[in-house]
């Protein structure tokens, strides 16, 4: 971890280009602890974008968060998503400072999600406040999924899950394509029922999580972005996740 003294923090940018005064608030007390929290987290990750601030914040803020309550840590959490998922479009060189301060608040934000998981208080404290929820599964997704999926859906979040930018090898692409117009293309997956522990299907517990928060909107297109797609121009079938990733690639 990386003291707030040390002349890094003036070369670091984040949307307002003040994350370090935000962070000292945060971690003195001083102001809402929400509010602290939510204007740290738009910081650095205003538009979906990664911000070299965050990987010297995320140490700093893990160590805030094991001394939470559990409700204040589903806060947190859910709010630091999109800045931890931002890092999968602009991935960091292994075995720089950036990287190593980015895994050891990710590490940690991990063991305090993992945590959560299997405390007793959380599916009330996500299903009392169902956008929360929701953010804190996308958020959980961030942390101990795959972080290019987590950003995936953030980008979906601004179609309210119902477009997405695919594409295949062959050429054809839709930067449009919308989960109901043409479900003949989609092979949905079969979802298990989440046993509230176990995070070896990615699928499974994140279905789990947002089912804890009775959550409407993604949870309907989780069998889509699991399972497989049939290009209409071709008829090549790959994982969903291919097509995604294509698009963003050569498009």
């Amino acid at each position: 971890m990386i003291t707030l003294d040390a002349p890094v923090w003036q070369t670091l940018s984040s949307a307002g280009n003040d994350a370090d005064k935000w962070l000292r608030c945060l971690l003195a007390g001083e102001g809402d602890l929400h509010e602290n929290i939510q204007i740290l987290a738009e910081d650095i990750s205003h538009q979906l974008s990664y911000y070299s601030a965050t990987a010297y914040v995320l140490p700093h803020l893990a160590a805030f968060c094991h001394g939470l309550s559990p409700k204040d840590k589903v806060f947190l959490i859910a709010q630091m998503g999109a800045a931890i998922a931002a890092e999968a479009d602009c991935p960091l060189s292994p075995g720089t400072e950036p990287f190593l301060e980015f895994e050891e608040g990710l590490a940690g934000l991990c063991r305090e999600t993992q945590h959560l998981l299997t405390d007793p208080a959380l599916p009330r404290l996500l299903g009392n406040d169902p956008d929360l929820g929701q953010q804190f599964a996308l958020a959980a997704l961030a942390i101990l999924g795959n972080r290019k999926h987590a950003l995936a859906m953030y980008f979906m979040s601004g179609s309210c899950w119902e477009e997405v930018a695919i594409a295949c090898s062959c050429g054809w692409n839709d930067e449009t394509y919308c989960f109901s117009d043409e479900p003949t293309h989609l092979k949905p997956a079969e979802i298990d029922t989440w046993d509230g522990n176990s995070l070896t299907d990615e699928a499974v517990w994140f279905h789990g999580l947002l089912a804890l928060a009775e959550e409407e909107d993604i949870s309907p297109i989780l069998p889509y972005v699991y399972g497989d797609c049939v290009c209409p121009a071709c008829g090549r079938q790959e994982p969903f996740w291919n097509f995604f990733d294509r698009f963003y690639e050569e498009y």
